[in-house]
């Protein structure tokens, strides 16, 4: 048996985290049977890429034991939905919904050709395989004693063929509307309202419009869309695992870099502090050529989930889907503004509308 901790500080550990041993052992696998309790909709995306892009897993059933009864997001069952209708229409597995009661254990089964050979169980639910840098402390074990192995993954068919339904035949028409996908992230911090202000009134110069779409595109595999891009990739094992959903690489126009005032790479402003107009405290860097490439420092989907998650809430976005020109039209810009404020080396982000 292997321990797997999120070896958050301080609590570090010589053991490895779950995403890395899930994904691990994938290319030894023809068949995954996963029933957890919660599921996100970008570790539903993600989980979907995978199986799309490694092709010697031939089946994936996904079992979804709590939100029967707590209710998805939209933006969660739609994912869901997309995730089911893929695997029945390449006849590869399907998702089901326990509905008698409240499933809420995380389980793991790896099979080949000859059976279940690995299994692991412990407190990740889905959402884990996305490395998300949640402050949520998680631990789990790794097991490949051929008595356990087999229980689990005899367990996990006794649990789909006793106590659910495929969530096609589920009528489920009630949802739930939040969605903070910022919410404990590590290294993001919910600013009060009066800090807020304090901010807005300490606007100053100088100002730049960071555009979102160039010469009136959006690259379908980079920038907003680097999910669609090719994933990476394991030389030894030939392990493909997708691109986060919600990793993005804005590139900001060399006219506009160049500008003074503009934050340049290689000097003490390179990194800096961002309060965005929804009240969210973040650092950003920049980085690459003429200091093109716009970041969130240290995990690229903070930025994507400020960007991308304001686009889903409007609902001008789905989970697993493009972002394309036609995305900003209907939300209401193609851009955001970057406004320097009096406090030393903190910037102000605004990507609101008019709703």
């Amino acid at each position: 048996m292997e321990f797997l901790f999120s070896n958050l500080p301080p609590i570090g550990t010589s053991y490895k985290a779950f995403a890395e041993t899930f994904y691990s052992i994938i290319p030894e696998a023809t068949r995954l049977d996963i029933a957890v309790g919660y599921v996100t909709a970008d570790s539903l995306a993600e989980l979907k890429q995978a199986i799309a892009c490694n092709s010697n897993i031939e089946t994936l059933n996904l079992i979804i034991g709590m939100h029967y009864w707590d209710r998805f997001t939209k933006l969660e069952y739609n994912a869901a939905i997309r995730l089911n209708d893929f695997l029945r229409d390449e006849r590869r597995g399907e998702v089901r919904i326990v509905t008698p009661f409240r499933f809420h254990g995380k389980l793991y089964s790896y099979s080949n050709a000859t059976g279940a050979f690995a299994g692991i169980i412990g407190s990740n639910n889905l959402s884990s395989i996305v490395d998300c840098r949640t402050r949520t402390y998680e631990v789990s074990a790794l097991f490949r004693q051929q008595e356990y192995v087999l229980e689990m993954r005899k367990f996990i068919d006794r649990l789909s063929a006793d106590a659910t339904d495929n969530l096609a035949d589920c009528s489920i028409t009630e949802f739930k509307e939040r969605n903070a996908l910022l919410e404990d992230l590590e290294n993001v911090a919910r600013i009060p309202h009066n800090e807020h202000a304090a901010v807005v009134s300490s606007l100053s110069k100088p100002r730049f419009i960071i555009p979102l779409v160039k010469n009136g595109k959006v690259p379908p595999k980079s920038n907003l869309n680097v999910f669609f891009d090719t994933g990476r990739k394991n030389k030894q094992t030939g392990l493909e695992i997708p691109r986060h959903w919600y990793e993005v690489d804005p590139m900001v126009p060399s006219d506009i870099t160049r500008l003074s005032g503009f934050p340049q790479k290689g000097t003490k402003d390179a990194v800096f502090d961002v309060i965005t107009d929804d009240r969210w405290k973040f650092s950003c860097q920049v980085q690459g050529d003429n200091s093109k490439n716009f970041r969130s420092k240290g995990d690229l989907t903070i930025l994507g989930k400020w960007i991308k998650g304001r686009l889903e809430n409007h609902g001008v976005l789905e989970v697993g889907h493009p972002v394309t020109p036609d995305t900003f039209a209907q939300y209401g810009r193609n851009n955001f503004t970057m406004t320097k404020t009096s406090k030393p080396n903190l910037w102000y982000l605004d990507f609101g509308v008019n709703e």
